[in-house]
Formats: structure tokens, sequence, C-alpha cells
């Protein structure tokens, strides 16, 4: 969306609004005694926030209509009730930050209040060009009797309303991030719109046929754990790297030093190295594994502008006066990549898709600028031009937590036109037989493209 433009048409905001109201009367499982807040002090916090993006904000308005964007908070005060509770706010005003279109500048559910909700039995895959969700398996384990079914309509809402609200109360720079993001916390994103039912009426599309099917909720999910960074061999001579965060630089650092020694110790010519689902983390750790596979000095960003204000000021120690914008020109501030006889020398071949964000993006984005890698997969959700470095705030009422980006970032390369994602040299994404049959296309592609080179 170009700055300038509406952000959509009436029809399309009425039905938006028309959809999630009926979505917040739903029953939800919070105690009665929970605390409410009057209508003025909910519109006291909505106050403070405007204003305190606007001070922090070096671009506010960069994908939105100012006018349009005020004309929507507008929106949002006047349908207020009279009184609120605290995840009900959170779920009229995550949608304000949602149309400034940046991944690093959201709402943070208030989890303490939500608590262990009853959730929407499945995980899913959002086929956004069919409009309608995929069954990949349940929350409670990876497989299910409707694995590979599409979900066309929930509670009697069709898919493709659905993924209009997803759109437009998502965080995200892109499409391909909103995607991620939903089929990531779905069982999130179901909740904002359904509340917390015992049961789900779920129509179910099998062939031509629709059948219905009625699920029910689930809680105690059991926690997940896993690990940050791995590395194995594959059909005995593929080196794989997954990096599912880029987290504890230390120890990365260490990683990196064993898994190149092994590389090299066992001859492995071929390098996979898996991005995907990464958000991101620490950026010194994307340069840390570009020291290894780049031929040449690299850079990650082309630049950057930060600007200063009383809350910058306060968390970053700008020393320069308030609403000051400061620009660095980052495209020569090049890192050497580790001596040839530490260095990979064989292939690299990168999956990426939407979930590819942030630094994790970034590396990616400098990756396929120096040509390092063959890049497979789908669009990556960091961008080429994108705002980040967020500051944590707080409503000072409410207290729900927020994040505001106080920096624009240029990937190598980019410009004020680079507002998409990372476009991979081969397109591959999951389909509803891939997902039946356990198959991990963009993986098996990459395997593919190394088997023929061998022959």
């Amino acid at each position: 969306m170009k700055a300038g433009n509406s952000i959509n048409t009436t029809r399309m905001r009425t039905l938006f609004y028309s959809i999630i109201l009926c979505s917040l009367s739903s029953p939800l499982l919070f105690s009665q005694s929970e605390k409410l807040y009057a209508n003025h002090e909910i519109i006291q916090d909505i106050d403070f926030l405007i204003k305190d993006i606007e001070e922090i904000h070096p671009n506010l308005y960069h994908s939105v209509n100012k006018e349009d964007f005020l004309f929507r908070v507008q929106d949002v005060k006047d349908q207020l009730p009279d009184s609120i509770s605290k995840i009900n706010t959170w779920k009229r005003l995550y949608k304000i930050l949602a149309l400034l279109k940046e991944g690093h500048t959201y709402f943070l559910p208030p989890e303490d209040e939500i608590g262990d909700f009853l959730r929407f039995p499945y995980s899913i895959k959002i086929d956004d060009s069919e409009g309608n969700f995929i069954i990949t398996g349940t929350l409670k384990g990876t497989s299910t009797e409707y694995t590979g079914s599409r979900i066309v309509s929930i509670n009697g809402i069709s898919t493709d309303s659905l993924l209009l609200i997803f759109k437009q109360s998502t965080s995200a720079e892109n499409e391909p991030f909103i995607v991620f993001m939903n089929e990531l916390h779905f069982d999130y994103s179901i909740y904002a719109i359904f509340g917390a039912p015992e049961y789900f009426d779920v129509e179910l599309l099998e062939g031509d046929k629709l059948e219905k099917h009625r699920a029910k909720s689930v809680n105690h999910i059991p926690a997940k754990t896993e690990q940050y960074f791995t590395f194995s061999i594959i059909q005995d001579s593929i080196g794989y790297l997954d990096l599912n965060r880029l987290d504890s630089f230390s120890e990365f650092k260490k990683f990196c030093k064993s898994t190149f020694k092994t590389l090299s110790k066992n001859k492995i010519s071929n390098l996979i190295i898996d991005f995907r689902g990464n958000g991101g983390g620490d950026s010194a750790m994307g340069d840390e594994l570009m020291k290894y596979i780049s031929a040449m000095p690299f850079s990650q960003y082309q630049g950057a502008t930060g600007k200063v204000s009383s809350a910058s000021r306060g968390q970053m120690k700008y020393t320069q006066k308030n609403d000051t914008l400061i620009s660095v020109d980052l495209a020569n501030h090049l890192i050497d990549p580790y001596p040839a006889n530490k260095r990979y020398a064989g292939d690299v071949f990168l999956l990426i898709d939407g979930g590819t964000f942030s630094s994790a993006g970034s590396t990616a984005w400098c990756i396929n600028h120096y040509n390092m890698a063959t890049t497979i997969g789908t669009e990556t959700g960091g961008t080429g031009m994108h705002y980040g470095h967020p500051l944590r705030r707080e409503l000072p009422i409410t207290g729900l937590t927020y994040f505001i980006s106080h920096r624009q970032w240029y990937q190598i390369g980019a410009d004020d036109k680079s507002t998409h994602g990372l476009i991979p040299d081969y397109k591959m994404d999951l389909s509803a037989e891939d997902i039946k049959n356990n198959r991990d296309t963009a993986l098996d592609f990459a395997i593919e493209l190394i088997t023929q080179k061998k022959q």
C-alpha cells in the first residue's frame, strides 16, 4: 500500500468492523470479577498511544494516509462500550497499530489475563490463493484424520472473510509475514475473533463435497522446546544447518566453528541453510554465519535513520535534541570474511519463507545480494526497506504493552521502493497433497538440485 492511498473501501471497512464487533461479544474464559475500565479511561490510553507513536516513529504514515488512520482511531473510540476489560481493550487497540503495516510495531496480548484459554484444536497452513486453511495437524500432536483437508468456514464465517480480518489486524510489512504470523499464532488469531467456545463448527472441503464437522476445543497445550540452531549431515553427503532463532551469540560462535570444521573434515561440498520461520534476533549472528560462506567483504545494511525522542533518548542514550533524525550510511562499513582456510568453499542453498524476518530477513537479503547461496522457498517477511529497533512501551491506565519502531533500515542494495521481501530463485510452497504426505517441498527441491549437480 503506497502512502497517501485510502487503506480500504467503505464496503471492506464495514465488513471488517461488523465481523470484529460481533466477535467481541463472544463468551470468554475470564473471571466475572475481572477489572473493568471506564470508556473515558480507554480513550485516555488511546490518546496517549497516538501521541507516543507520533513522537517516536521516524516516518509514521509511510503506508497509511494520516487522515484515514485518525478516522479509524476515532471509529475505535466511538464504538467503545461504557466499560470494558483489559482483554477486550487489547482486541480493539491492536488493530490500530496493525494499520501502520510493520512487524516491529505491535501490541502484546495480555497473556496473564487471557490465561490457558480453550483453543481451536488444529494447526493450519493458510492458502492465500484459494482463501482457505489447510489442516496440518493438531495442537497436541501432528497427526489427524483431517490432515490435508481444507477449512472453508469456522463458526459460520467464511475463511476468506477471516483472512480479510487477519490482513487488517496483523502488524506486518507484507502478506507473506501476515500469513506466517497467523499460521504460527492461529489459536490467538481465532481467539481474538471468536473468544474461547467449547466447540468450533468447521466446514471442510473434501474433494468437491462440503462436510460439516464439530471440533472440540483444547487447552493445557504442552510447551514446545526448539533448539535455536542445529547441524546434521543428511543423505550421507549434504550438510543441513537449521537456524530457528538468532539468539545466544557466544554459543552460536562456538557452534559455527564446530560446524564448519565438521564440513571441512568430512569434505561436504553442499550445505543447506534453513532460515524458514526464523524471526530474527541478533544481527551479529548473521554476520558470523556469513563470515564462513562469503568470499568478499560484506555489509548487511545500506543505511539507517533513527529518530530522537524522549523515549529513545532514555532507552538508547541519544544526546541529540528531540525530533532530530540521525542518518547513517552503512554500505561501506564492510565486514571481512574469515581467511580462506576457515571458510566454506562448497555450494550453499538457503531455504526461506514468510517467517524469515527481522535480522534473519536481513541476513537472507545480504546472502542473496552477494550471491552467497541459491535461495529456495517463498518470499521473506523481512523487506528490503523496513522499520525496526522497536522501543518497549506501556499504556498508562490499562498497562497494555506495545512496541514502536524508532529506526528506518535499508538492506544492502535496497531503496525506498524495496518494500517487498527477498524473492527466492526457486519458488517452492507446500500444497495440500504435500501436507497429506508429510513432504517438505523446499528441502526436497534443494536435495534434488544437489543430486542433479552431482550427475
